[in-house]
């Protein structure tokens, strides 16, 4: 258990700095930009729709997968033993009854996972080429400082 709170913490670390919240200051910056720096910048849209006002939406799409490793951890397993013994000698005999336990601790491992990342953001563009609006949906719509 303690190796999934660890790598847990260990991939919170790392996308610590990345947050949604720098992600909408990047695309603030955007607004009242030419379109044609945003191409520049980001590279063309995967896909564009023209509005009946003559300006456009450009899609710009990011996904990606991460895969999380397995982790490992112990279980304890008791072994219960009771039994008779019997001893026979030149001086007589003994027998008594005996219990105890044993404990030992049987490794597991967990299997691996993948997690699909993913943003999808519209940028909204007027008929003059002026960036006026933005829009994001995903889980991986972040950015570092």
């Amino acid at each position: 258990m303690n190796k999934l709170i660890a790598t847990a913490f260990g991939a919170l670390l790392l996308t610590s700095c990345a947050t949604t919240a720098n992600y909408e200051a990047i695309l603030n910056s955007w607004l009242g930009q030419p379109v044609d720096n945003l191409v520049s910048s980001w590279g063309p849209p995967q896909s564009s729709f023209t509005l009946s006002n003559g300006g456009q939406v450009l899609e710009y799409s990011d996904q990606r997968n991460m895969q999380m490793p397995g982790y490992s951890y112990t279980t304890p397993q008791t072994t219960y033993q009771s039994g008779t013994v019997s001893a026979y000698g030149s001086g007589g005999s003994a027998y008594g009854n005996y219990s105890g336990t044993s404990t030992t601790y049987v490794q597991h491992q967990t299997p691996g996972y993948n997690i699909a990342l993913s943003c999808k953001t519209r940028i909204t563009v007027n008929s003059r080429g002026v960036i006026t609006n933005w829009a994001w949906q995903g889980n991986n719509c972040k950015a570092g400082k």
